[in-house]
């Protein structure tokens, strides 16, 4: 073997080995991050899980303090272990401890001695423990807190431990087995992390463990880049010991090989970004590794190809987020950007993200991309596709976790403005058909006394008599003063219009009945307006109303063979039209007869003011609603409102008012 192919086998072979242990470290490394990812979600996940038990604890805690009986207690912790699996029992201890309500095992009657972290353990079974607070006893089941859902890798095996003691309380190879480890998979080394729980009354040690497999190292791309690399090595050499021709012919193929491993190189470490390209029926033609793994499509690169991107991309505006034009996002002949706020709905949840889709042009047109498109538009043709770029805007999950909480806390907080302006305008209807109702008995209660003092002024043996009208008039009169403050106190406050896209109240409506909707089963089909539709309200009263459609709705299903709400928007000529419809069995001819007036119900323990209050706040929008049964059966609800006017007629309007 000459010295030349001596050192070139030897480069060879370092190279190989260099290679191999850079892709091989570059695996474990990804292995790593993915494992860590997942221990910190799953940590998180219980962490959070461990938090309820407390918040039930405090509350059972106030209700007892304020006297609450047994039996009440009883019903709410019943509510609250309906949402809370992990609590398995409540318990009041006064002396003894009373059991409030069934529970899935025997719980201990007599008092335990916490352990040094303040928990009470269950006698006979392991993993069951209390929290304490006063009289109130909370049990929880360790085992309940994670599901076979939550398991972020199934490679992977974490345990939950008791502190001090060191008991499993929760292993997650009992819920999903891991995959059996070879004897060649024995030599690699095993990840492991340990932590203890975010909640400081449960601080129980949180331990994770990972193998590695000889399957996760890039074996085959070893073998393939050694053999490349070994034929071009013994290319070189044998080019080098040729003619001073053969060499230079040698070094062009070298370069040239150099250059399409560049180019092969920078193809594999794709863009960070999301890219998707289409044809000009809107069908995926490529996509990249970025984007397969941002819509959850796995590892297959066939997943996506082939199908509409208008069935795997799917946008969705949030709640503060301005109306978002979906159609026309996707038939833009020109670059169009997302608007800042849309979250993409992806397998494993809603992604805030940010992007553009860019046309791609057919071949044989000069000139820029914008007057291209025009022009393209201009003359009937449309583009040859399109390709679209997404960007997840917060790269690490814990911007994402924050953004889904911050719009959680907006959409609790919505709720609850909703509901204290429906009780403020409930009470406002109560208190002016009370002092309606009140007004006449009691003007007949003045009439009648003050003719009984004129007619009792002569007999004898009237002092009582007159005293006793006296009272009734004094206080009939002081009955009707504080009726007339009560009106006057509930007079409703003007509404305070402004433009409001009728589109986005009707998807914050949808939004927060949703979730009540999909508990009793129901389902809904909305059929919005593809453009915005402006018209001046009140958003809060307008919600309000569409909230209360919506719920009277889904109440007029119950025992329904065709559980189902369909909402729509559309425009009328200069109005805007939202129709509700059940397909429920529809309105009796006597209840349609007197649908608004007050007081009018057919569910038990109604107050029937939900269809009047909304009727009276319609009108106070200039608008009108209506109500009537469907001819296809269900009952239909349309509320009709005046389109705003114009941007470019709103100073004219002001000055003819002025």
């Amino acid at each position: 073997m000459t010295p030349l192919r001596r050192a070139a086998l030897l480069l060879w072979l370092l190279a190989a080995l260099l290679a191999g242990l850079f892709w091989s470290l570059s695996a474990v490394r990804g292995v790593r991050a993915e494992f860590e990812t997942g221990a910190r979600i799953l940590h998180r996940v219980l962490s959070q899980r461990s938090e309820p038990q407390e918040a039930v604890l405090v509350s059972l805690g106030a209700l007892a303090r304020a006297g609450v009986g047994e039996g009440a207690l009883a019903q709410y912790a019943a509510a609250l272990r309906a949402q809370y699996p992990q609590i398995v029992g409540v318990q009041r201890c006064r002396g003894r401890c009373l059991d409030l309500g069934p529970s899935g095992l025997t719980l201990p009657a007599a008092r335990l001695t916490p352990d040094p972290a303040g928990l009470r353990w269950h006698p006979g079974a392991p993993t069951v423990y209390a929290l304490a607070r006063g009289e109130m006893r909370v049990w929880v089941d360790a085992r309940r807190l994670l599901r076979p859902g939550d398991l972020p890798d199934p490679a992977a095996a974490f345990q939950v431990r008791r502190p001090g003691a060191g008991t499993v309380l929760l292993d997650t190879a009992r819920l999903e087995p891991q995959p059996p480890l070879g004897a060649a998979d024995r030599l690699l080394p095993v990840l492991g992390v340990r932590k203890v729980l975010g909640s400081a009354a449960q601080p129980f040690v949180f331990e994770g463990r990972r193998p590695l497999h000889w399957a996760e190292l890039p074996l085959a791309g070893l073998a393939v880049f050694a053999a490349l690399s070994g034929l071009a090595a013994a290319l070189l050499v044998r080019l080098i010991e040729g003619r001073e021709g053969a060499r230079q012919a040698a070094r062009e193929a070298e370069r040239a090989l150099q250059a399409e491993r560049a180019r092969a190189e920078r193809a594999f470490h794709a863009v960070s970004e999301a890219l998707i390209v289409t044809d000009a029926a809107g069908r995926v033609q490529l996509t990249n590794p970025a984007a397969r793994a941002l819509l959850g499509a796995g590892a297959e690169g066939g997943a996506l190809e082939g199908r509409d991107v208008r069935e795997v991309v799917r946008f969705q505006a949030t709640l503060g987020q301005r109306p978002f034009d979906a159609p026309g996002f996707w038939r833009s002949p020109a670059l169009a950007e997302l608007p800042e706020g849309v979250t993409l709905l992806t397998p494993a949840g809603a992604r805030l993200v940010e992007g553009a889709l860019a046309p791609v042009l057919a071949p044989g047109h000069g000139g820029e991309a914008a007057q291209e498109g025009q022009a393209a538009q201009d003359e009937g043709r449309g583009p040859a596709g399109w390709v679209l770029v997404l960007r997840d805007v917060g790269p690490l999950r814990a911007r994402v976790v924050a953004a889904l909480e911050d719009g959680e806390r907006r959409v609790r907080e919505h709720a609850e403005m909703l509901a204290h302006a429906t009780r403020l305008a409930t009470l406002g209807e109560m208190g002016a058909g009370l002092a309606h109702e009140l007004n006449q008995p009691l003007t007949a209660i003045v009439s009648h006394g003050q003719a009984a003092l004129r007619l009792l002024e002569d007999p004898a043996q009237t002092g009582r008599a007159r005293r006793s009208l006296e009272a009734v008039v004094t206080q009939a009169r002081r009955a009707a003063d504080i009726i007339t403050h009560l009106r006057g106190f509930v007079q409703r406050a003007p509404t305070r219009a402004r433009e409001v896209d009728v589109n986005q109240a009707a998807e914050n409506a949808l939004t927060l009945a949703r979730p009540d909707l999909t508990r009793l089963g129901v389902r809904l089909e909305t059929r919005l307006h593809p453009g915005p539709l402006r018209v001046q309200a009140d958003p809060v009263h307008l919600e309000q109303v569409l909230l209360n459609l919506l719920r009277n709705a889904g109440d007029a299903l119950a025992g329904a063979e065709r559980p189902e709400i369909e909402v729509a928007t559309a425009r009328h000529g200069a109005e805007v039209r939202v129709t509700v419809r059940d397909h429920g069995e529809g309105l009796d001819a006597e209840v349609l007869s007197r649908l608004f007036t007050p007081f009018t119900t057919t569910k038990a323990g109604g107050l029937g003011l939900g269809l009047s209050l909304s009727q009276t706040l319609v009108q106070g929008m200039e608008g009108r609603l209506d109500g009537e049964n469907h001819p296809a059966g269900g009952a239909l609800f349309t509320v009709t409102l005046p389109l705003a006017v114009p941007q470019a007629r709103e100073p004219a309007v002001a000055a003819a008012r002025g």
